[in-house]
C-alpha cells in the first residue's frame, strides 16, 4: 500500500464536500421588496417530480393564496383551495434565511424543513418560486391573475429546465373555480 498523503493519519481518507443542493445555484431576486409581494395571487403553474401530483393532475383545482408580511421580514402565506369540493385555508409562515429573498418553512417533524426562494418577480404580474424539501425541488408560477403573457410562461418554463425539470413533470392549474376564504371548521395551520 501507499504511504499516507502529507498531513494524513493513516488510514483516513478526506471526505468528498457534500454535493450542492440544486437551490443554492438558484439566485434570489434582486432588490425584492417585501410589502410589494402582498396581496392575491394565483397559482398558475407547477414543476415537481412528486407522485402524488403526477398520479393525481386530472383533479387539480384552481388555487388562490393571501400573502401578508407581518413583521417587514417574513411572509405569511394562507392558500385557498377546494377538496372534494370544500374552500380549505392553509396558513404557513415563511421565515426569512440567511439573504433576501430566501425563506424557510417549517413543518411539523424531522425533515420537514421546505427552503424558498424567490427567484424572479414582477410584482405586480408574476412571482416564480422554487421550493426544496431533502433534495426534491419544485417550482411554482404565480400570477396576479390566472392568466399570464407568454413571455411569463416562457421564463417559468427556462427557469424549470435550469434545475433539471422539464415539461412532462409540469403542470398548469384550472383558471375558474377560486375560493377566496374557509369556514373555521375549515382551516390548517
Amino acid at each position: 500500500t501507499a504511504p499516507p498523503a502529507l498531513g494524513q493519519r493513516p488510514g483516513r481518507r478526506r471526505r468528498p464536500p457534500p454535493p450542492q443542493s440544486p437551490l443554492e445555484a438558484v439566485g434570489a431576486q434582486e432588490g425584492l421588496s417585501l410589502p410589494q409581494l402582498a396581496g392575491r395571487w394565483v397559482l398558475v403553474g407547477m414543476a415537481s417530480r412528486c407522485g402524488y401530483l403526477a398520479e393525481h393532475s386530472h383533479r387539480l383545482e384552481a388555487t388562490a393564496v393571501m400573502v401578508t408580511v407581518p413583521d417587514g421580514q417574513s411572509l405569511a402565506i394562507s392558500t385557498f383551495r377546494k377538496l372534494d369540493g370544500t374552500c380549505w385555508e392553509i396558513r404557513q409562515r415563511y421565515r426569512p434565511a440567511g439573504s433576501p429573498g430566501r425563506f424557510v418553512l417549517k413543518g411539523r417533524g424531522y425533515g420537514s424543513k421546505v427552503d424558498v426562494v424567490v427567484g424572479e418577480t414582477d410584482p405586480g404580474t408574476y412571482a416564480i418560486l422554487y421550493y426544496q424539501k431533502g433534495r426534491s425541488i419544485t417550482v411554482k408560477l404565480y400570477g396576479r391573475s390566472s392568466r399570464v403573457s407568454d413571455a411569463v410562461v416562457d421564463k417559468f418554463e427556462q427557469s424549470v429546465r435550469a434545475v433539471g425539470l422539464s415539461e412532462d413533470v409540469t403542470y398548469y392549474f384550472p383558471t375558474y373555480g377560486f375560493c377566496d376564504s374557509a369556514d373555521e371548521f375549515h382551516i390548517l395551520d
